[in-house]
């Protein structure tokens, strides 16, 4: 059991079906299960809400169905308004780091996925040590955008010398941040993927019409428009269901193939039943810097922990978690392809679905984490 005190350097908006809200606060829970004591400091879901729907930190926990731990300290921005919920949590945040730098009998370490917070207090003369959790880089982000990557590159160079661990969500992004920052990552790092909760797990049990189906956001960049096109290539009988994206992403797909459903987003306690009865499952994602560096989708895992028939693309990212016999792989950006590949995952029957199903959960994830934090809380980087 572990004895650090760990602050969860971000803002997650909490709840909200969002992947970044799920993992932080997922991971957090597994680290104060772990014997961590975590503080985690989030938003309001959305803002301005009215001050009578803020959540409380029961209704937030009992919404991801976590239990309460005496090991975590989740603590809710008590208004909505952007400008003092940030004032809030700068409070917040500065007064558990001057705690944690004047109590010398438990070690402290921050977990920090917000850069220009952790730029904000390294000014300070003191403080713990900081482990950066990255799963993006920006600089190589602005240069894909054609914008200046000149003053994110010294922000990503300043802090990962000064940090004392690195954490990153895939390979791709330890070997985009090594090519673009030689000699500035510290030698105490490690390749951290995401995971899913046991209590989501299902068995897979498709319903009697064929569905395909996809879960998460509707962005752009995530090759959705190669499903869109796809989606009329596939047998008359075959519903294609996008789970997840707002009304806005919805449009900028328009205009739709008769059999391309989209519910947007649903419960999120509803959402594992609902995948369990797919026929398979699409990832979808573009051969763009997101996709082919940066990428390991949250759900991926909740796929996994199923076991239904996965149509991937032939990306990187997905390669190096993903077995090539348990997966029908698509050439991103292709439509013929991408049917095709459902088409053959659509054939395959259940009696696959022992050997494909894997749980990664975010225990495993904490337990993963934990050597980094450990060594950074001692010293080394």
């Amino acid at each position: 059991m572990s004895a650090l005190r760990v602050l969860h350097l971000y803002r997650p908006r909490l709840p909200s079906t969002r992947a970044q809200s799920i993992q932080v606060l997922n991971t957090c829970h597994a680290l104060a299960v772990a014997g961590c004591e975590v503080t985690l400091l989030a938003d309001a879901p959305r803002d301005n809400m009215p001050q009578s729907e803020l959540p409380t930190v029961a209704e937030v926990l009992s919404y991801y169905a976590l239990p309460p731990h005496p090991n975590l300290i989740l603590k809710l921005s008590p208004t909505a308004q952007p400008g003092p919920q940030g004032l809030w949590f700068r409070k917040h945040a500065l007064w558990w780091w001057w705690r944690a730098s004047r109590d010398t009998t438990r070690p402290a370490v921050i977990l920090a996925r917000a850069k220009r917070y952790v730029d904000e207090y390294s000014v300070l003369p003191w403080g713990p040590p900081v482990v950066l959790e990255a799963h993006e880089v920006d600089s190589e982000l602005a240069l894909e955008a054609r914008e200046d990557p000149a003053p994110l590159r010294a922000l990503e160079d300043r802090l990962l010398k000064e940090c004392a661990g690195l954490v990153t969500n895939c390979d791709g992004t330890m070997r985009l941040l090594e090519r673009a920052h030689p000699g500035a990552l510290p030698e105490n790092r490690a390749v951290v993927y995401n995971a899913t909760a046991s209590s989501r797990v299902r068995d897979w049990r498709p319903g009697p019409e064929p569905v395909v189906g996809y879960l998460g956001s509707l962005r752009s960049f995530k090759g959705l428009l190669t499903l869109v096109r796809a989606a009329p290539m596939l047998p008359e009988d075959v519903r294609v269901e996008l789970l997840g994206g707002s009304a806005e992403e919805i449009a900028a797909l328009q205009p739709l193939p008769p059999n391309l459903l989209t519910p947007g987003d649903q419960p999120y306690a509803a959402v594992p039943d609902r995948v369990a009865r797919w026929r398979c499952a699409v990832v979808a994602l573009d051969d763009n810097l997101f996709g082919r560096w940066l990428c390991n989708p949250l759900k991926l895992w909740d796929y996994r922990a199923v076991g239904l028939p996965l149509v991937l693309p032939d990306l990187p990212t997905l390669r190096e978690v993903m077995d090539d016999e348990l997966s029908f792989w698509y050439t991103p950006g292709d439509a013929d392809s991408l049917a095709e590949a459902i088409e053959r995952a659509l054939i395959e029957g259940p009696d696959q679905r022992g050997r494909r199903r894997h749980l990664r959960s975010w225990a495993d994830r904490a337990q993963e984490l934990l050597p980094v934090l450990e060594r950074a809380a001692k010293g080394g980087s």
